[in-house]
């Protein structure tokens, strides 16, 4: 690999490559508390973290196949729906702190900060993903539809939390058991708990977007005005 195809790759996936250390360093996190207690708690979360990563892939894909060849409006759609289908699998590794209630304490600290820093990862690779749709979005059409669809999505995705904390669904299911998700969809949004969990994560969400978005603002601002 040439010098400069080396530096100009990294300085185009630095977001990435930083996310991937916050990652590594929340699986060293869990690979040191299974050597230092031989118990293989918590592997799900490595699996979790992995799905968290699954939406930034996939809308990389689809922003790159865009810049280079603009998709039909149908594709691009299509793409788009897969993308927020998984999306609500990045923040949803904050609810994993409620596992902490089974952690002897004196393992508390050390599991509250593993998870927190799992968590960390994946909320701060689905920020990147919202990101790059925005981007997508605004090259399209305006900032006025970027920002409802962002909304919208956010939205959609607290109550795609809701469902994958409470209701135990996954993404796939929409595939693998299409009427009894469509049922337990019916079901939550007749609970006022589930209405009240969606409008707090998608506060949440919109919150944490809205200080990313402006923190990359005024950094493509300050320093090479290219675009994240």
């Amino acid at each position: 690999m040439k010098p400069n195809y080396l530096v100009r790759y990294l300085q185009n996936n630095q977001k990435v490559a930083l996310l991937a250390f916050v990652s590594a360093a929340a699986v060293a996190l869990l690979i040191f508390r299974f050597m230092l207690t031989g118990i293989p708690d918590f592997i799900f979360l490595t699996w979790n973290l992995f799905l968290a990563w699954v939406p930034l892939f996939l809308i990389k894909w689809v922003w790159e196949q865009d810049k280079s060849n603009r998709l039909p409006l149908w594709l691009l759609t299509v793409y788009l729906s897969v993308w927020l289908l998984f999306f609500p699998n990045a923040p949803y590794i904050i609810t994993d702190l409620k596992h902490l209630k089974a952690v002897p304490e004196n393992m508390l600290w050390y599991d509250a900060i593993m998870i927190f820093t799992f968590a960390v990862a994946g909320f701060l690779t689905g920020l990147y993903s919202i990101r790059i749709v925005f981007r997508i979005l605004t090259s399209r059409w305006s900032h006025l539809l970027a920002w409802t669809s962002i909304t919208s999505a956010m939205v959609l995705s607290g109550f795609g939390i809701f469902l994958g904390r409470y209701g135990r669904w996954n993404s796939w299911d929409v595939v693998t058991q299409p009427r009894a998700l469509l049922h337990g969809i019916i079901h939550s949004i007749q609970d006022p708990f589930a209405i009240k969990h969606t409008l707090t994560f998608s506060f949440v969400l919109m919150l944490l977007y809205f200080a990313f978005h402006i923190f990359a603002e005024l950094k493509r601002h300050e320093s090479s005005h290219k675009y994240w």
